[in-house]
């Protein structure tokens, strides 16, 4: 009996790539690169730091519709086992960027800047311009509340804190968990995020040398 000849095998099925989302949990710790919505900020009036003696101050609610965690997920995660064991948190505050639907910060930006439809496309869509970071839609599926975010971008120089006690408190009453960044979408974004940030100021740039004909 002859040697039984064995085919061409089939080809082996191409590694999925990750999707960029997950949806949020709903309960437990912040993660970096988690989008919430509804979120709170407690503004001081300056005003009335100088018209108040004794000290009182008055405050403005600034209600943030889309925001991205950007404090490191190494001391989120400590902070809140902290919390958990009713001992000290460790983070004091928590850093957030501001999130735009891209439509919306696409026309700040042109208004601003005079940038062109093609100049979006090219350096800002393609997040090839240093201060922006562009985001691809949110499916329904990869949103804790079913319903997806349209595509989403971020301006680098848009930034704040909130209190960790505070913000806690207010994820039990206001602010939406929605979805957050996997890996490596999260640590691009936070890689471009924190080189932004550490550009150096020049007092004035390079001179350049005539490039002979």
């Amino acid at each position: 009996m002859g040697d039984l000849v064995q085919g061409p095998l089939p080809p082996e099925p191409e590694e999925e790539s990750p999707a960029v989302y997950g949806p949020s949990e709903a309960e437990g710790r912040l993660w970096q690169g988690e989008i919430l919505e509804n979120l709170i900020q407690l503004q001081v009036n300056i005003e009335t730091i100088e018209l108040n003696e004794e000290g009182a101050v008055e405050v403005r609610p600034v209600n943030h519709e889309l925001v991205l965690v950007l404090s490191q997920d190494c001391d989120l995660e400590q902070d809140y086992k902290r919390r958990q064991a009713a001992l000290l948190g460790t983070l004091p505050n928590i850093l957030f960027c501001e999130v735009y639907r891209a439509e919306d910060l696409r026309a700040r930006v042109q208004a601003q800047d005079q940038l062109g439809r093609q100049d979006w496309k090219r350096r800002i869509a393609q997040n090839q311009n240093d201060r922006f970071q562009y985001l691809q839609r949110v499916e329904a599926n990869q949103d804790l509340r079913h319903l997806g975010l349209p595509a989403l971008a971020i301006d680098f120089k848009i930034y704040f804190t909130v209190p960790s006690d505070e913000l806690y408190f207010r994820l039990r009453h206001g602010i939406l968990r929605r979805s957050r960044l996997n890996s490596p979408y999260i640590e691009h974004l936070a890689y471009r995020f924190y080189k932004f940030q550490s550009r150096i100021a020049l007092p004035r740039d390079h001179a350049i040398d005539a490039i002979p004909e």
